[in-house]
């Protein structure tokens, strides 16, 4: 869906995933289990994107009773997930345990024309445009969503860059951006909000 720039009024932080790269040693207090970690990172952000790996790594196991009132999870979905050994165990956790949380899709084009028939009406889709940082979203969307993945810190020239490419490129006033990212890109990220007062 193609919109005129509404102009981006707020950005909201959440990582892909909860355990994005270096996010084990510096988020998550050393001494926690491991078990508890989606619940810790619950009282910090309010939204996460669950990798479609995730599912294959220990997502079905996971508490997801810890989730409060209120967050929302998006999932991304994938042609590997869709075709994976484990899929109808996924399709079978997110449609009755999950499905109250669930505020979005992050699909890859390959893998929407076989998304279950009803999920399209069910779930906000937004698909992901091979490695473009804002996904092309629904016309109910509550947000737009990004995915910005990186292996270090960003220097003042990306972040700068990357706030104008939000600025620029967004379909709504508001955007949900998703760190795959070292921990310390969320400070960088927060501080940029304040420059650009979003």
């Amino acid at each position: 869906m193609t919109l005129a720039n509404p102009g981006l009024m707020s950005l909201t932080l959440a990582a892909y995933g909860w355990m994005p790269q270096d996010w084990e040693q510096c988020f998550y207090p050393e001494d926690l289990p491991s078990t508890w970690r989606l619940g810790y990172y619950c009282n910090e952000f309010n939204e996460v994107l669950v990798p479609a790996a995730a599912w294959g790594t220990g997502a079905l196991s996971d508490d997801w009773s810890v989730l409060p009132v209120g967050f929302d999870l998006y999932l991304e979905i994938n042609l590997a997930l869709l075709q994976s050994a484990h899929w109808v165990q996924v399709r079978e956790c997110i449609e009755t345990v999950l499905a109250q949380h669930i505020n979005g899709l992050w699909v890859d084009t390959a893998a929407r024309a076989h998304l279950p028939a009803d999920w399209e009406q069910r779930f906000s889709v937004h698909e992901a445009l091979n490695d473009a940082l804002l996904a092309q979203m629904p016309a109910e969307a509550n947000a737009q969503l990004a995915l910005l993945r990186t292996g270090h810190t960003l220097t003042a020239v990306a972040l700068r860059e990357l706030f104008e490419q939000l600025r620029e490129q967004t379909a709504h006033k508001d955007v949900v951006l998703f760190l795959d990212a070292p921990y310390p890109v969320v400070a960088q990220i927060q501080l940029m909000r304040q420059i650009y007062n979003i």
